[in-house]
């Protein structure tokens, strides 16, 4: 019996050599929002991932079999990615990733998700996300209506 990607997923700090790596996973995730422009060439993405988010945030990822098939990204409170290879999504990855955020000493935690995409805005909600804010997309690149979302730490009684 061969096992399930759900049982065989680690996370790990990512580094600076995981950058090809993670924007494997980045450029195919993003591009299953149909509904967004196409902006950025994967070329751009990989300049993106090495360049900002590697730098800028601290990146976890979520590997099978020593591939990463799932990555999220924080800038202390802020979520500013979370994204899996669209051949794990369902696997449980992002839920992985998103507790480990939780559980990082953070009081709170907070993110843009784009309204259309309803997945993603079902999976945040079962995971403990509110909805505090939407736009109409003016200052997002994008031009595409988002919500913010945010999540705090429940208060433990004295």
């Amino acid at each position: 019996m061969q096992d399930s990607p759900r049982r065989r997923l680690t996370l790990r700090a990512a580094e600076a050599k995981d950058a090809e790596a993670i924007a494997r996973v980045f450029s195919p995730s993003y591009r299953l929002l149909t509904f967004l422009p196409d902006l950025h060439t994967v070329q751009e993405d990989r300049w993106f991932i090495a360049n900002i988010i590697l730098k800028e945030c601290v990146v976890t990822v979520a590997e099978h079999r020593d591939s990463i098939v799932s990555f999220l990204a924080r800038d202390n409170e802020e979520i500013r990615l979370l994204h899996t290879h669209p051949d794990f999504v369902g696997q449980g990855a992002g839920a992985l990733l998103l507790n480990a955020a939780k559980n990082a000493g953070v009081a709170a935690l907070e993110l843009w998700c784009f309204q259309a995409n309803a997945d993603a805005r079902r999976f945040y909600e079962r995971h403990g996300f509110r909805a505090i804010a939407f736009t109409d997309g003016a200052r997002n690149e994008e031009k595409t209506p988002d919500v913010r979302y945010r999540w705090e730490r429940p208060e433990t009684p004295p």
